[in-house]
């Protein structure tokens, strides 16, 4: 037996949305990476703030605590940065994406010869992906315009198929019931 779905335009509403900020990042990428950063900044000024909280209440119980309250004051300056200063900034994320993307090519690359030594027949596709993972990091660390432009794209594609699925999902008007749990006996 199938229900009928009341909220089916919400999934529509939300899809389209998401199709919209992608054509606006489309148009834009570079406003859009702005945008980014400043988000990124109030994320990370929130988590210094929960950090700051978390390590005042276990002060008592917890004797390093201390590490905590720094990294909580660090993240707020960080995140405050990024947030009023995005234009600035931007650049200085753009270069932690490609630092990080270079750090999981050469850590993937080191994975796949390990599986090499454990005889996996695929092992070199870890390498192929490690050693693009790298290139990739390259080309947005020494040229951080492209890597921009490029983080953006991802972003609105991203958002556009998102959007896509959701707005397929809204067009799907009933769905499968919730399967009834089974009774465990005693």
């Amino acid at each position: 037996m199938k229900f009928k779905r009341k909220n089916w335009w919400m999934y529509l509403l939300r899809g389209v949305l998401f199709i919209v900020v992608a054509v606006l990042v489309f148009r834009n990428p570079l406003a859009s990476i702005v945008g980014l950063t400043a988000t990124i900044g109030l994320l990370t000024f929130f988590t210094g703030l929960v950090f700051i909280i978390g390590s005042i209440t276990v002060r008592k119980f917890y004797n390093k605590w201390g590490w905590t309250l720094v990294l909580g004051i660090l993240d707020i300056l960080l995140g405050a940065m990024l947030m009023f200063y995005p234009g600035m900034t931007a650049p200085l994320l753009v270069m932690f994406i490609g630092s990080w993307t270079v750090a999981i090519g050469i850590m993937e690359s080191g994975l796949s010869f390990g599986l090499k030594k454990l005889k996996f027949k695929k092992w070199w596709v870890l390498l192929v992906m490690g050693l693009l993972s790298i290139l990739f990091g390259g080309i947005i660390i020494f040229r951080p315009l492209v890597g921009a432009l490029s983080v953006t794209m991802f972003m609105g594609m991203q958002f556009l198929l998102y959007g896509s699925y959701l707005i397929a999902k809204g067009f799907q008007k009933e769905e499968a019931p919730t399967p009834t749990p089974i009774p465990i006996e005693d």
